[in-house]
């Protein structure tokens, strides 16, 4: 049997697809901020930008897109260009970890002389300077740097010096086109020195969560790219898109919405299964949000039971995301009429869907009711019918 992907990496966040969707408005201020370095490369100052946004809400995305489209387009115009990409949670925890990495990119020879941090930061401009090239330097997570070098070593300095980087050889051809930094938000500021915090400027992008349908249009791209045709419908996408807009913590996350497609492709996989189906969304997704127990079904009543039952079947039998509060009433009647007991009234299994809701065993939201933390074929199974 063969698998559901085509190319499993393209749902890696380390991927950078070709087009991100809902991000264009900020790849064009970008490219709008940095065009006068294209047309006047000798003259134009060192931009700095700061990106801010919550996790998945695509910072290193955009940096990296516009990175590598700001290269390709100074190549176009004769104007020789590297473009340098630091992720600081992928062990740069130092000053001096953040300089080596940066001169590994621009200089690779010149590692290995037992340089000081600020000789790695002078031999860099050094090989910039000699070469020609001009450099984009992004710095993603520097927030996680600037705390690591406050807290473990008590450093500071490090946001000066990038921002600083053509003053080096004052008089001289600037070679840095920029730095841009990324940043869960602007609270890292508060514990540089005011200098720094001045060096920085005012240039600031801001990346909001993305929505449910946001969220959907990307995963419907991400789809095209690592999964076979057919093995994910758009009930599939626009679930994973809905579970990750509707978290209680960092809702909106892309990154997270990447994960339990991944995840539930890997369980299509497992079963040798053609495509992937919700249940293995919700499978994917039970590890992340709580999962229904043994001890939860336990203390539900005879009445709630039989709610949640006819929730399981609703969803089961439909194939569907979603059902109606209306749907679980005609389940749990039948569920009843099984058991020959008298039904509740529907106000009643209404109260049931809201109370089993509020205790985590299903998901209520604008599109209906659903069940999250466990696989519907599995509840239909252990929640007997008599």
């Amino acid at each position: 049997m063969r698998s559901v992907f085509k190319r499993r990496e393209a749902l890696s966040p380390r991927h950078v697809p070709k087009t991100l969707p809902h991000r264009q408005k900020h790849l064009d201020m970008l490219r709008s901020l940095f065009s006068e370095f294209l047309e006047r490369p000798k003259e134009a100052y060192q931009k700095v930008v700061q990106i801010y946004g919550p996790t998945g809400s695509g910072k290193t995305c955009t940096a990296m897109r516009f990175g590598v489209e700001f290269e390709e387009e100074a190549r176009r115009k004769g104007v020789p260009l590297k473009f340098v990409h630091v992720n600081c949670k992928l062990g740069v925890d130092s000053t001096y970890a953040l300089y080596q990495a940066v001169l590994q990119k621009v200089s690779p020879e010149s590692l290995g002389r037992g340089y000081s941090p600020s000789e790695m930061l002078r031999q860099t401009m050094f090989h910039l300077k000699r070469t020609g090239i001009y450099m984009l330097l992004v710095v993603d997570d520097v927030d996680y740097l600037v705390r690591a070098l406050r807290e473990k070593r008590g450093e500071t300095g490090v946001i000066f010096d990038l921002t600083r980087l053509n003053e080096m050889h004052l008089g001289e051809s600037r070679q840095v086109a920029g730095v841009i930094f990324t940043a869960k938000d602007a609270s890292f500021r508060e514990l540089l020195d005011p200098a720094e915090v001045s060096s920085l400027g005012s240039v600031i992008l801001r990346l909001p969560p993305y929505t449910s349908e946001q969220l959907a249009d990307i995963l419907a791209e991400r789809v095209e790219e690592a999964f076979r045709p057919g093995a994910v419908g758009d009930d599939v996408v626009e679930f994973v898109a809905d579970l990750a807009a509707g978290k209680q913590y960092n809702p909106g996350d892309c990154r997270f919405a990447l994960d339990i497609l991944l995840t539930a492709g890997m369980i299509a996989d497992s079963e040798w299964a053609e495509r992937v189906r919700l249940d293995h969304v919700r499978m994917a997704a039970a590890e992340w949000f709580d999962g229904i127990s043994t001890e939860d079904l336990m203390e539900l009543d005879e009445h709630e039971l039989l709610v949640l039952r006819a929730t399981a079947d609703a969803l089961r039998l439909n194939e569907k995301a979603y059902v109606t509060t209306k749907e679980i009433w005609e389940y749990y009647e039948m569920a009843c009429a099984t058991k020959e007991l008298k039904p509740l009234s529907y106000d009643k299994v209404r109260e049931y869907v809201h109370d089993l809701h509020c205790r985590g065993l299903i998901h209520r939201s604008k599109k209906g009711v659903s069940i999250v933390g466990a696989p519907v074929r599995d509840l239909s199974r252990v929640i007997p019918h008599h």
